[in-house]
């Protein structure tokens, strides 16, 4: 990716349509008064939704893997089973992904964000060590012995589920390139899901370049660097050039998706990361109003021509 010389493409998250009632026409609009070029459909979208939605109706400019979502199995889910040893269910769950890499491609849309999976046998660890954040623990020997248990499970289950994630990411990836489409693994939000920072590094070391990079999701980092699982600015620093999308939402402690300019999130340097990319996506919840969304795009706007090198508005 060259110098940068105009912004990424702005969009609105469908996860600010949801409760709302509106057609996606209609939220469209909606996103347009707000200061953005196109929306991004999530996994909160159904194929019902946009059954008769043709490609010059509404740009949509990022899907959210898996997306328009379709009905599984009870209890299955592609966005942890993609990482699963269990190879009927892993071969489902990626099926569901190249759904959504065929449907970004049918509407035009040239990224698709993906979620990679799961380690099984660690949310529980994960849970206790935010119970302990919450109550306010961090620093305390007991908050370190418990975050350094957490790794430490974590790294003695990962082998099987890491390489399942990656036998996936070779099937997408093969699926993307034949369909023009980009995708970006998402950073997460639980320490039990993948990538960590250093399976990144090894899933985008084994990935083409033009098919495969990072999207980064600006309030999961933050959240991880609150824990102190991984520092946020180590992101910046060990993947710089394989940027295809951005989550943007802010963070107080563990509560994300929050408009940006309202937590901790540090805007000023995340922006000078972010300017890559192709889309840059708000990512925040559903029962803000449109007036403070629309003072968060103008707060990332200006970050984003200030830190980020960005021309235009």
């Amino acid at each position: 990716m060259g110098g940068v010389s105009s912004r990424p493409l702005f969009a609105l998250s469908t996860m600010y349509w949801q409760h709302k009632g509106w057609s996606l026409q209609a939220f469209w609009e909606i996103a347009q008064s707000l200061g953005c070029e196109g929306i991004e459909i999530s996994h909160i979208v159904r194929e019902e939704d946009v059954q008769d939605l043709r490609p010059d109706e509404v740009p949509i400019v990022a899907v959210h893997a898996p997306a328009p979502k379709r009905d599984g199995p009870a209890g299955w889910d592609a966005m942890r089973l993609i990482s699963t040893p269990d190879e009927s269910a892993r071969q489902w769950a990626v099926a569901q992904v190249e759904h959504s890499i065929r449907w970004a491609a049918r509407m035009g849309a040239p990224v698709v964000c993906v979620h990679l999976g799961v380690v099984e046998h660690v949310a529980r660890e994960v849970w206790v060590l935010e119970q302990r954040y919450l109550a306010g623990q961090r620093g305390q020997p007991v908050y370190e012995a418990h975050r350094s248990r957490v790794e430490a499970i974590r790294r003695r289950w990962a082998a099987p589920y890491l390489e399942a994630a990656r036998r996936s990411l070779d099937t997408l990836a093969a699926c993307a390139a034949r369909e023009g489409v980009r995708l970006g693994l998402e950073s997460r939000r639980y320490f039990h899901e993948i990538p960590t920072l250093a399976e990144l590094e090894y899933l985008l070391a084994n990935s083409d370049p033009a098919v495969v990079g990072f999207w980064y999701d600006v309030g999961h980092c933050q959240v991880l660097s609150n824990l102190g699982m991984i520092p946020h600015d180590a992101w910046w620093h060990r993947v710089p050039d394989r940027l295809v999308g951005v989550h943007v939402h802010d963070v107080i402690g563990l509560r994300d998706h929050l408009v940006p300019g309202t937590g901790d999130v540090p805007w000023h340097q995340a922006a000078t990361f972010m300017a890559t990319a192709t889309v840059i996506t708000f990512e925040v919840d559903w029962y803000f109003t449109e007036e403070e969304v629309r003072r968060g795009v103008t707060f990332l706007r200006k970050h984003l021509r200030e830190h980020g090198r960005i021309h235009g508005k």
